[in-house]
């Protein structure tokens, strides 16, 4: 697992499920009036173009461990730059 973390900034990629209640309740602040979660999942299916591939089960990515922290860092500067009230960023 990967992690970086502070007061307003928590950042990991694993191989592990990952907990949204965690990260959700990470992200709770009394000064800020929502908390925005998207999760998504794997679907039982792929459509490419014309072709339907059936019995999907997981999706398979890989990251450059030494490049995952610097550009989630810079996802969230601009997330802040757009929406300078922006509490907590989670990724």
């Amino acid at each position: 697992m990967l992690v970086h973390q502070n007061a307003d900034e928590w950042f990991a990629i694993t191989a592990e499920p990952l907990s949204i209640g965690d990260a959700y309740d990470w992200a709770v602040r009394s000064d800020c009036g929502a908390v925005v979660v998207f999760s998504g999942t794997v679907r039982d299916h792929a459509v490419e173009g014309n072709d339907i591939r059936t019995g999907v089960q997981f999706l398979d990515y890989e990251a450059y461990e030494e490049e995952v922290i610097p550009r989630f860092k810079a996802i969230a500067a601009e997330a802040r730059q757009r929406w300078s009230t922006l509490g907590r960023v989670a990724l």
